[in-house]
Order: structure tokens, then C-alpha cells, then sequence
């Protein structure tokens, strides 16, 4: 299986970086070569980075790289960023809806959430989930689809992890430790294994969600709502669905809305 690493940042793109001097482009950089070092190791396994060094890769440069070289599957490796001090822990991005629609979502929710886990246990960090982020405005030529464009564009299951807040001070300690950044990449390409296993026991074909089997009585609905371009309806982070909880009036109303956008 071809594995794509995308270090995140570098070159002229030096600017995210911690009020004590963590760059994230280093960091991401040293994640992502100690993860090839990881995966390299594994039988069956093939790696290519978006960049090895500080230089200037293009968004557009970083998925048509994985395109051309046939990944399997896109990881783009970052740290995060907010206004407050106090906001921390780790989340996964996963492609949706693409350039080739949304062929690739159900593997890309199942490597994020394999790949979230391995570094929720290595790490230590805050569950901050794995989730999608789309284009909302609809003048826009991309909306409804992935707002991220590494993954947009990519033709695989595509991830992006964010791996701790630099902007956070414990956090930010910690991602200027070797030893962190190593655990780090440990739990990325243990994740990316567990996803690869999966694949191989499941003969290559993703479940729709881990607790609906293919002889559930509703699993064509499911596949419906789901799979749509603009999903009425979508699972939880862990990979559920959890078909037999009872709807809230929450729910309801944006599951009522989702259609509505639909209909329009």
C-alpha cells in the first residue's frame, strides 16, 4: 500500500508558529520523516513525502504529487492554532466530498478514526474528535465540498491530523521535545497500520459504519443519507451510527434542514 506524508507548511509558508519559537513546519517536517522511518519498516508498505526539506510546496503541488504517484492513502501532518491560551488536544480531518465526490469518505473516517486513537493513547492529549469541514458559501465554486484543498483534491482517502496546539503552553512544550514528536509519529503510523490490517481483512471494501452490518433492515437508508454529496444524515466520530438511539428535537431540526438545502 502506498502511504503519501505531507509535512504541512515549509519553504515561504513559515509564519504558524508558538509565542517561545516552535515552528510548525520544523515540527511537522520531523514528524512526518520519523514516520516514513516507521512505515518503511512494514512489509508491503511504500512512502513518498510532499517535501523533505524547508522548501515551497503549493497546496495543488501536495495532492497532484499523490495523485500521479497513486497513493492509497494522503496524511497531512500539522500542529494547531487558536486565540486562547487554554484551548488544546488533538483532531483529524478526513476528506468528504472532493473533486471525485465523496467515493473515498467512508475509508478516509476509518483511517482518521484508527489514526485519532493510536495518538489519544500515546499522547495523553484531549479527544477533540475526527471531523469534516466543507465549503458553506454557495457562491463559492467548491461548495458543500471539502473547505481543506490538500484533501479536496486528492484521489484517496485523505487525513489531516493536527496534532496538539502550539499556541497552547504545555502543549507547545511538549512539541519541542524529540521524545513527544517521536511518540507522535509512532501513533501515526500505528494508526496508518491498524487502517492497512483493516483493509487486508476486509478484503479492501470499507463498512459503512462499524455497527451497521450489511443485514441491518434500514442499511440501504443509512447508505442513502449518508452517502450523499450533501449528507442528510452522518455518523460520530468513532465511526457509528448508532441506528436504534431515538432522534431529539436538536437532531430533528437539522436533519430537516439538510434536506431542505437538498431540495433547493
Amino acid at each position: 500500500m502506498k502511504i503519501f506524508i505531507d509535512p504541512g507548511h515549509g519553504g515561504r509558508d513559515r509564519a504558524n508558529r508558538s509565542p517561545t519559537g516552535y515552528v510548525e513546519a520544523d515540527g511537522t517536517l520531523d514528524i512526518s520523516a520519523r514516520m516514513r522511518q516507521l512505515l518503511e519498516k512494514q512489509p508491503g508498505i511504500e512512502v513518498m513525502m510532499s517535501r523533505e526539506a524547508d522548501e515551497t510546496v503549493s497546496l495543488q503541488e501536495r495532492s497532484r504529487m499523490a495523485n500521479k504517484w497513486g497513493a492509497d492513502l494522503f496524511t497531512s501532518i500539522h500542529t494547531n492554532a487558536a486565540g486562547s491560551p487554554d484551548v488544546g488536544g488533538i483532531e483529524i480531518f478526513h476528506s468528504h466530498n472532493g473533486e471525485w465526490g465523496n467515493k473515498f469518505s467512508a475509508d478516509a473516517r476509518k483511517s482518521a478514526v484508527f489514526v485519532l486513537e493510536e495518538l489519544l493513547k500515546m499522547t495523553g492529549l484531549r479527544n477533540r474528535g475526527v471531523k469534516t469541514r466543507l465549503v458553506t458559501a454557495k457562491d463559492s465554486p467548491f461548495y458543500a465540498m471539502d473547505h481543506y484543498a490538500v484533501i479536496r483534491r486528492t484521489k484517496s482517502p485523505a487525513i489531516i491530523a493536527e496534532i496538539g496546539f502550539h499556541t497552547n503552553p504545555s502543549e507547545e512544550a511538549l512539541l519541542k521535545t524529540a521524545s513527544f514528536r517521536q511518540k507522535a509519529a509512532e501513533a501515526m503510523a500505528a494508526g496508518i497500520m491498524n487502517y492497512v490490517n483493516y483493509k487486508k481483512e476486509n478484503k479492501g471494501e470499507p463498512d459503512l459504519f462499524t455497527d451497521v452490518p450489511e443485514t441491518h433492515w434500514a442499511v440501504n437508508a443509512i447508505k442513502f443519507v449518508s452517502e450523499m454529496d450533501q449528507p442528510i444524515m452522518s455518523g460520530f466520530a468513532d465511526g457509528s451510527f448508532r441506528p436504534n438511539e431515538p432522534v431529539s428535537r436538536a437532531q430533528l431540526a437539522v436533519i430537516m434542514q439538510r434536506f431542505y438545502n437538498f431540495l433547493k
